[in-house]
């Protein structure tokens, strides 16, 4: 793989370009970085609006028909709906591990199996989320187990 990198005065917005011949899970992957440094939303705390980088966030969660963002020690409040959220962090590093949870798998730190055919993951953070069996396989195929 080659990289080129160009500063250009005057060139207004970034402008990345990827060629290939094969679309491979290593390519996969620096474009959905790519494009996950690309997506931000709003949170809201205590009143105040927040932009937050995805980069930032360990997982959404839904609770009371209420979304949450959970960053390494803050919360905020989204107004997005979990579903709106899975739909447009389709090629970004997440994945939706139960009805109410879509973790980034860039944030785990461990996976372990349990019992009933559910997994445990532990975030960099120290939380752990259990991954039901009903979403175990996309995230298998997400995190590449």
């Amino acid at each position: 793989m080659k990289l080129f990198v160009k500063q250009l005065d005057g060139f207004g917005e970034t402008e990345i370009s990827v060629k290939y011949e094969i679309l491979d899970d290593r390519l996969e992957s620096i474009i959905s970085y790519i494009q996950q440094h690309d997506f931000s939303l709003y949170g809201v705390k205590d009143g105040e609006k927040k932009l937050i980088s995805l980069d930032d966030v360990f997982y959404f969660d839904s609770t009371d028909e209420r979304t949450f963002i959970y960053l390494a020690s803050d919360v905020y409040e989204c107004s997005l709906k979990l579903y709106e959220l899975e739909q447009q962090l389709a090629g970004a590093n997440f994945v939706r591990i139960s009805k109410s949870c879509i973790v980034n798998i860039m944030k785990l730190d461990s996976v372990r199996p349990l019992l009933n055919s559910r997994y445990e993951a532990k975030l960099e953070n120290g939380e752990k989320l259990i991954i039901s069996r009903h979403y175990l396989p996309g995230f298998k195929q997400k995190f590449g187990i």
